[in-house]
């Protein structure tokens, strides 16, 4: 039975260990190229967290814009961050993209008019969606 600590070398200083090439990697150690396209997701995630308060209830008044940015900015940054840890989980890829998708019609189901939740949501579900689709190609391919 091995455990983190007996699996680290604490004989050679941490500035002169290096991590090993990609080719001498473990068999099975995932590689993970859709990284910072992930990061991009969870930072746009917690914006749009963030964002709900001044644009969706104080800039519009309304409680169903600032619940429908907060819980799927939160959905998006647990899903990413799933995602982040365990890089095989590929078919999160498609929640996300569902949940952009959802972000880009809230305004018309919502019927938030035109106002600046309205501009968040349709520009951070186009980042989300087109860093998700990215994202998806680049697991298929690694």
């Amino acid at each position: 039975m091995t455990s983190f600590i007996s699996d680290q070398d604490f004989t050679t200083p941490a500035h002169i260990r290096t991590a090993p090439p990609d080719d001498e990697r473990a068999p099975g150690a995932p590689k993970n190229p859709s990284r910072p396209l992930l990061s991009i997701i969870f930072l746009a995630a917690v914006w749009l967290v963030v964002s709900a308060v001044p644009f969706g209830y104080i800039g519009a008044g309304r409680y169903d814009v600032f619940w429908s940015d907060a819980v799927t900015g939160v959905t998006i940054a647990i899903v990413t961050t799933l995602r982040l840890l365990h890089p095989r989980l590929i078919s999160f890829g498609w929640v996300t993209g569902g949940l952009a998708g959802w972000l880009l019609v809230a305004p018309l189901v919502l019927q938030y008019g035109w106002s600046t939740s309205t501009v968040n949501d349709v520009i951070v579900g186009i980042l989300v969606l087109t860093c998700a689709a990215l994202a998806n190609g680049d697991d298929r391919d690694g």
